[in-house]
């Protein structure tokens, strides 16, 4: 009996009071005393745990509306495009040729090709050697 009358508990908050301190030492104790040796001397990032804004957005970093309004960024235009060609590969893939207006071409490779398809417009285009693509398919096919 004298053994537990001797041993006081420990209440909740007492133990809640503890492991905050604890947190708060081992917080204190990992930081780095020394920054610039301990991970190099680098003039943009010169320590990682000291750099809290680094990668914040800045306010010169617009969004694509905002380019777009600006000038900054051309929005790309679209087009349907009509199935041109179509070629199968020894693996049963197609590879499709797709033209559009003013010359527009695309090269898709795909396990069925659609009829239509849209593409960026893209205008006096040449048209891509479908079979090239087809032979490094087929030789890729070979390999494996």
């Amino acid at each position: 009996m004298s053994y537990q009358k001797n041993h006081t508990v420990l209440s909740f908050i007492q133990k809640i009071n503890i492991c905050a301190w604890v947190v708060v030492y081992l917080t204190i104790l990992s930081q780095p005393i020394f920054a610039e040796t301990r991970y190099g001397k680098d003039s943009k990032h010169p320590n990682i745990w000291q750099c809290f804004s680094c990668y914040l957005k800045k306010f010169s970093d617009w969004t694509w509306e905002q380019e777009k309004r600006l000038g900054m960024r051309d929005d790309p235009k679209y087009i349907t495009c009509r199935r041109y060609k179509v070629v199968s590969t020894k693996s049963g893939q197609q590879v499709c040729l797709y033209r559009g207006a003013n010359d527009t071409y695309t090269l898709v490779v795909e396990g069925y090709c659609p009829a239509e398809y849209q593409c960026k417009y893209e205008p006096d285009g040449q048209e891509p050697n479908i079979d090239s693509v087809v032979d490094s398919l087929n030789d890729s096919f070979k390999k494996k």
